[in-house]
């Protein structure tokens, strides 16, 4: 399988750095035509999908809306198939098990990966077991500090900044701000804060009053958020999170203290079943939506058109949406 499908991208002159020195023999009509490693004579395509954690809403929803896409008779009939399959697997935020799921598909004959990844530095290992199967791996909203990889997913640098942006438009004069970040050394925790900060830099007069981890949790979150309340009290005018689950946790501290009503709030919206209602419940002033759902359909785009033999972008993106009570039922019904 693998072998078949190298050929298959060399003949569509598709220039992928993993494929380079592979000795694959482009002139076998078994090769170039898909033909299944089993040797049945069906032309199979087999693409591979490693999600961090099934529990988690978000990144289930994108690796179903994948499946959905990649075995639609749409999907197989652009591709020139007979049958695709999305061959998937659950790595539970275990490290280890994400391994040995990417290993256990590339064993399966898998054409192509993609993977959300768990760590940053341990997902290198699982790209660099795809680079040496000469198959292309794709990093979604995650990334791995080695290796050969592209990514797919949403710029969290922008993402930052159209918080910081909205913050700079919108908050009175004078406003302090506290900084819930994600987990330390996480890229996201990292990008997130770098964009929020580059996004209020037009407006001297705010002031981030306290930055502090929430561990993209939303106990530590509600916890940092308490704290916060004791030592700061009034002081405090808006409160940012770095995610979706971090702000629930704030808005919940907020409310215990009869502060909900004075204090703005700026998160992230996923539409999953914790955060999905935060905006329209009055909880969340603002948020940046990000549509996971339609990462999964975007990386089944992706592996569409590296069938049909085109060159990806080392980065590709869905777009960011400003969200607030005005457009929340708009952005709903849209999904």
């Amino acid at each position: 399988m693998k072998k078949r499908f190298m050929a298959l991208l060399m003949a569509s002159a598709l220039c992928l750095t993993a494929l380079t020195g592979c000795g694959v023999e482009t002139d076998s009509p078994s090769n170039q035509n898909g033909t299944s490693a089993e040797g049945a004579g069906e032309n199979v395509y087999r693409v591979g999908f490693v999600n961090i954690d099934n529990a988690d809403p978000n990144c289930y929803a994108a690796m179903q809306n994948f499946v959905k896409a990649v075995e639609s008779d749409e999907f197989k009939a652009a591709v020139g198939a007979e049958k695709v399959e999305a061959l998937t697997a659950d790595s539970a935020k275990d490290i280890e098990k994400q391994t040995t799921n990417v290993e256990t598909l590339l064993n399966k004959g898998v054409d192509m990966m993609f993977i959300i990844g768990v760590d940053t530095s341990g997902n290198t290992m699982s790209v660099e077991a795809c680079n040496q199967e000469g198959v292309p791996v794709f990093m979604v909203g995650t990334e791995a500090t080695g290796g050969d990889w592209k990514f797919v997913g949403f710029n969290e640098v922008e993402l930052g900044k159209k918080q910081g942006a909205w913050c700079a438009a919108n908050l009175p004069e004078n406003t302090n701000i506290c900084y819930l970040e994600g987990t330390p050394g996480r890229e996201a925790a990292v990008m997130r804060k770098q964009g929020f900060e580059e996004g209020i830099s037009s407006r001297s007069d705010l002031k981030i009053l306290s930055s502090q981890t929430g561990e993209f949790e939303t106990a530590a979150a509600m916890q940092v958020t308490e704290d916060w309340i004791q030592t700061y009290g009034d002081k405090i005018g808006c409160i940012v999170s770095a995610d979706s689950m971090m702000i629930i946790g704030a808005a919940e501290a907020l409310k215990a203290a009869g502060m909900n009503e004075q204090v703005t709030t700026c998160g992230v919206m996923h539409l999953g079943k914790e955060d999905g209602y935060m905006i329209a419940d009055g909880d969340e002033t603002y948020a940046v939506f990000v549509s996971w759902p339609s990462i999964g359909t975007l990386c089944a785009d992706i592996a569409q058109r590296i069938y049909a033999g085109e060159t990806i972008d080392q980065q590709t993106y869905i777009e960011l949406t400003d969200v607030t009570s005005e457009n929340y039922d708009a952005i709903v019904a849209a999904q």
